[in-house]
């Protein structure tokens, strides 16, 4: 199953990390991926304190909206693109029931990661991998990739 959390409201990666948090409580094993740096590490130290859940994010702390990072996009694009490629190969070679993107869709929109291997992985995921993304803005020929789609705007959630 494929869900997608997206939209300029706040709550993408709380829904994102409620649901790692609910598997995790039915033994079910979760690689949770960070392509944004999160001002809250207090949620992610209750992620990685849960024995089934791996956290994974950037060796370094790259902020996506730091106007710099085009500076040096290739490096970025280098670190996020191992990020992604190594999570792709994690969960199919390591039996997780669930990966969360979480920041994909803004990494994506930076140019840090490819298209196409993002949109393959998510049209040719196992049916039983349950995956999530997050993320701002989503290119539309995404959308009809996930079975839910919740667009969060100004505090609100629509279905």
């Amino acid at each position: 199953m494929l869900t997608l959390y997206y939209g300029e409201g706040k709550g993408k990666t709380s829904c994102a990390i409620g649901t790692a948090v609910r598997a995790a409580i039915k033994d079910k094993k979760v690689l949770f991926v960070e392509f944004i740096r999160q001002d809250d590490l207090s949620d992610r130290k209750a992620l990685e304190s849960m024995y089934c859940v791996t956290v994974s994010s950037a060796p370094v702390d790259l902020d996506l909206c730091d106007e710099t990072l085009s500076d040096n996009k290739a490096q970025v694009a280098k670190v996020f693109r191992e990020l992604f490629d190594t999570a792709v190969v994690t969960v199919l070679t390591k039996q997780y029931d669930m990966l969360i993107l979480d920041g994909v869709f803004d990494a994506l929109n930076k140019g840090f990661l490819i298209e196409t291997e993002v949109y393959d992985f998510l049209s040719n995921s196992p049916d039983s991998l349950d995956v999530i993304c997050t993320g701002i803005s989503v290119d539309e020929k995404f959308t009809p990739l996930f079975n839910y789609v919740t667009e969060l705007s100004n505090g609100t959630t629509e279905e």
